[in-house]
């Protein structure tokens, strides 16, 4: 069974377009696909743990998201570790591409966030103004470093 569950794991990551992937996410799909037959995340972390096709990255939680980390699943943000083939070790330009995506993904929640806020909260308004500006740094030096990074919105 767990020879199933990895080779069925390694062809889920080489047919996600991003090369690391929750971890939750790959283990939602196969229980989804009905090839789990009650095998805990925990346990399935360890098959990908001793696997050397896998590269696990822990993730370090914070205590605030893990409070809504099953309202965060249903809608596609998985917390917790990372997995990624080793076979499939990303490009510069993969690597530049993902991180302008993914800082691009976050400067427009905090737009979002920004036009939400409550004007009457300076705090609030104070802490949108520096996350927005220094999301709006790092994505300056991230197209500066990755010149020919096309992200994938």
């Amino acid at each position: 069974m767990d020879s199933q569950l990895t080779n069925l794991t390694e062809q889920i990551l080489l047919d996600e377009a991003d090369f690391i992937v929750p971890a939750k996410k790959v283990w939602l799909k196969i229980s989804l696909m009905g090839k789990l037959d009650e095998v805990h995340f925990e346990n399935f972390m360890i098959m990908l743990h001793e696997d050397d096709r896998f590269e696990v990255f822990q993730n370090d939680e914070d205590e605030e998201l893990a409070d809504a980390a099953d309202q965060l699943d249903q809608i596609g943000f998985y917390e917790g570790p990372r997995v990624m083939l080793k076979s499939r070790r990303p490009s510069r330009k993969e690597l530049g591409d993902l991180l302008i995506k993914k800082t691009v993904m976050i400067y427009e929640s905090l737009k979002k966030a920004w036009d939400m806020r409550d004007d009457n909260n300076e705090e609030e308004t104070d802490q949108l103004l520096r996350a927005l500006a220094s999301t709006q740094k790092l994505l300056r030096a991230l197209k500066k470093e990755f010149p020919d990074a096309i992200p994938k919105l």
